[in-house]
């Protein structure tokens, strides 16, 4: 009777067992299934984090979010190039890691639950980068507020070059638009009256005026083909001393020229090589007093070398820097002495360029000037 108990207990005790086993084994699997729910909800959101962290890195405007104790939450790479920051900013406060006040009063805005914006200088060694934010609010926890920086240095470079070129256009209009005002003004006073010899003069000042708005019209046209790229060049060989040589003839009535040189040969267009040397020895004759030019054409290593000088007032460093801008003239009093339209050297520098060649100015006050340019030989 007894073992008949005893047995009896020990099937109990092993059918709780397995019992109490399967239990544990269910709870084994549901933790199993819950930590690897975690493990892939985790995965995404890295695999997210990820993701949103390339994408900021590849935008091309600065990111900065803060905060609402304004302690910096994120920022991307381009933030810290444009404000030259280096090291972890992340976890910083914003006056460690930038001090331009204008930042601060667009975060205090963004903070107060208002959009603002901002212009500003930041100093990027000796130059000024232009820099445009905006800052939101962001309804949330961790972040409070963020701003988006975009740097505007090029679209305010490009706007002045707009205001200056509009200035200068319009500074040499006016010129041959007031000749052929008086032109047409004397026309109408004079009527009948007018002798023979002033009906030619006035003539020939309407004739002029027009000519000079042509050119003005012609080189600006030739210039924006050049600069935009449009202008194809007719490639083949050319010896820049017969170059030189068939333009001082041709400028035989207005100057003397002093050539001293050797047969230097390129790989050019003609025509366009041969304006942009007119330009240059147009404007020696110009500003070179009574001098004769001289002219040089040299060999020096792989390139053509031709120096063209004058025996003028020669310039001063300033406007060394600003000879080949479009419009700019040394004397700009002198603009009813010297025709022209202020474009030349600038057109002279882009075919230049266009040909892989360099044009340099040397010049000191009192003693003229030699314009250099160094195009590879062939």
């Amino acid at each position: 009777m007894l073992s008949i108990i005893l047995g009896a207990i020990i099937v109990i005790l092993l059918i709780a067992l397995m019992r109490v086993g399967a239990t544990t084994r269910a709870s084994l699997d549901e933790r199993d299934r819950a930590y690897n729910a975690l493990r892939s909800r985790f995965e995404l959101m890295s695999t997210q984090r990820d993701i949103l962290v390339r994408i900021l890195e590849g935008l091309g405007e600065g990111v900065l979010a803060v905060d609402h104790e304004r302690q910096v939450v994120l920022a991307n790479r381009r933030f810290a190039e444009m404000f030259n920051v280096s090291g972890e900013w992340v976890g910083r406060p914003l006056a460690e890691v930038t001090r331009v006040v204008p930042l601060f009063a667009a975060f205090d805005a963004a903070l107060r639950g208002t959009e603002a914006s901002q212009r500003f200088g930041v100093a990027v060694g000796v130059a000024e980068r232009r820099i445009e934010m905006r800052a939101f609010p962001l309804p949330s926890a961790d972040i409070a507020a963020v701003a988006l920086f975009i740097d505007i240095t090029q679209l305010e470079r490009l706007e002045e070059i707009r205001r200056n070129f509009v200035s200068d256009f319009s500074h040499e209009v006016r010129t041959p638009l007031t000749g052929l005002r008086s032109a047409v003004e004397s026309f109408e006073l004079a009527g009948e009256h007018m002798t023979a010899e002033e009906d030619q003069q006035l003539r020939r000042i309407m004739a002029r005026q027009l000519r000079r708005i042509e050119r003005l019209v012609d080189d600006l046209a030739e210039l924006s083909s050049i600069e935009s790229g449009a202008l194809r060049l007719e490639w083949s060989d050319v010896d820049l001393l017969e170059v030189v040589r068939d333009l001082c003839e041709d400028f035989g009535d207005r100057g003397e020229f002093v050539i001293d040189g050797e047969s230097a040969h390129v790989i050019a267009d003609p025509d366009r090589i041969q304006q942009a040397f007119s330009n240059l020895i147009d404007n020696a004759i110009k500003y070179g007093g009574e001098q004769p030019v001289d002219i040089s054409v040299r060999k020096e290593g792989d390139s053509a070398v031709v120096r063209i000088t004058d025996h003028g007032e020669g310039l001063s460093p300033e406007e060394k820097e600003r000879i080949f801008r479009r419009f700019y003239r040394v004397d700009k009093s002198r603009s009813q002495e010297i025709a022209g339209t202020g474009l030349g050297l600038a057109i002279t520098k882009h075919l230049v360029l266009l040909h892989n060649g360099t044009i340099d100015v040397e010049s000191e006050l009192g003693k003229g000037a030699t314009f250099i340019v160094r195009l590879p030989g062939s």
